[in-house]
């Protein structure tokens, strides 16, 4: 079974990374024209956009919002996710349509309207400012995933807990977060892929200051005199973040499965 199972994850990797081959490639390169079978290979790319000067704080802004907005997002979705996956009560459904509300309509309209609005509030042109635009589609959208992972939630685990006279905080900790460990791990990386990709949103509120690795990235991608060496570089500098994401997450949801199956044993 194990090797089994270490077979799936060696070809699901493969082919996973294997688009990615080409990229790496490239931007290790800075000349493979047809007939050349193999590339000449030179680092510069990567040490001229290091140096860039925009690039490295750009990566640490994205790293720092992003993972604010997944923690934020998790923290402010948690209870009420629970409370929409455990119990059934008149206007749930319409309580979820509403939650997809920021999904259906077009981000630009609900961008440029939230900017007058955060004028007023103060929250313009400021970090607390783009941290809180971004809540407002990450917050309904990690409650509607959570909400699914709570479903199958049996909260009698709970109750029981209380009956041997637990307290409802280590009930939570012990016995509520281990039960839904996988889904809030998997929640908070969809939070955190789709956060580091927002582009418009950072652009319109933030501050003219504030930049995030896609609002560097994606100009330098998209100029059509930069070579494809310099597009490669860039590009797979903005993918190598995520993909490490997935890799100590993976990680976890193994120990967390194996976990899960130690304590039904």
């Amino acid at each position: 079974m194990k090797r089994a199972r270490g077979l799936i994850l060696a070809v699901a990797g493969i082919v996973l990374l294997f688009p990615l081959a080409p990229l790496l490639l490239w931007s290790f390169t800075t000349y493979w024209r047809w007939p050349v079978v193999w590339p000449n290979f030179d680092g510069g790319h990567w040490l001229r956009l290091i140096a860039d000067g925009r690039i490295l704080p750009a990566l640490g802004n994205s790293l720092l919002l992003s993972t604010l907005i997944t923690c934020f997002a998790l923290a402010l979705s948690f209870f009420p996710a629970k409370i929409l996956g455990t119990r059934n009560f008149r206007g749930k459904r319409l309580l979820e349509l509403l939650l997809l509300v920021p999904a259906f309509i077009p981000q630009i309209s609900v961008v440029f309207g939230m900017q007058q609005v955060f004028m007023k509030l103060g929250l313009y042109s400021n970090f607390p400012g783009t941290l809180t635009a971004n809540l407002v589609f990450y917050v309904p959208y990690a409650t509607l995933l959570l909400a699914a992972v709570f479903e199958d939630y049996d909260i009698a685990l709970e109750e029981q807990s209380r009956t041997l006279g637990v307290g409802r905080l280590k009930t939570m900790v012990f016995v509520t977060l281990p039960a839904v460990r996988s889904g809030i791990i998997v929640t908070g990386v969809f939070c955190f892929i789709g956060s580091w990709a927002v582009y418009l949103l950072n652009n319109v509120v933030a501050s003219p200051r504030f930049h995030t690795l896609p609002g560097v990235i994606f100009p330098l991608v998209s100029v059509g005199n930069n070579s494809y060496s310099t597009i490669a570089t860039a590009i797979i500098i903005y993918i190598l973040p995520v993909l490490f994401l997935l890799f100590i997450t993976s990680k976890a949801l193994a120990s967390a499965g194996n976990l899960t199956k130690h304590n039904i044993l």
